[in-house]
């Protein structure tokens, strides 16, 4: 302890003095590369776990884009199983179904939702 004018003032209390500093995290889909200028695009493999569509009709396509070829629509309350997570150029997430709807394609995430395990 020291005394400063009329109050003793602990050292010890004033070294645990913590700073706190908000944690920064990337966004997987929207990560930069490492020259910082762009999106990284591409699939990794996901744990596998069932999806549902949420909208009226969901397309699934060959690819992880909008524009590549159309190969199935699903409707609302399709379960599928999900065994990639990718992203596009554009940042956008879609997901890849191996199985369990008789169609193998992507499906934008916006149009799905989690529903459980396989």
């Amino acid at each position: 302890m020291r005394i400063v004018g009329n109050r003793a003032v602990s050292i010890a209390a004033a070294a645990l003095t913590v700073v706190v500093a908000p944690v920064v995290m990337a966004i997987p889909s929207a990560a930069a590369n490492e020259k910082g200028a762009g999106i990284m695009a591409g699939c990794t493999n996901w744990t596998p776990h069932m999806r549902g569509v949420i909208v009226g009709k969901a397309k699934v396509h060959s690819s992880y884009y909008g524009s590549s070829r159309v190969v199935a629509t699903w409707k609302y309350g399709q379960l599928f199983r999900v065994n990639k997570r990718c992203v596009n150029s554009h940042g956008n997430l879609w997901w890849h179904s191996d199985c369990c709807a008789g169609v193998k394609g992507y499906i934008w995430t916006e149009y799905t939702k989690p529903t459980g395990t396989p």
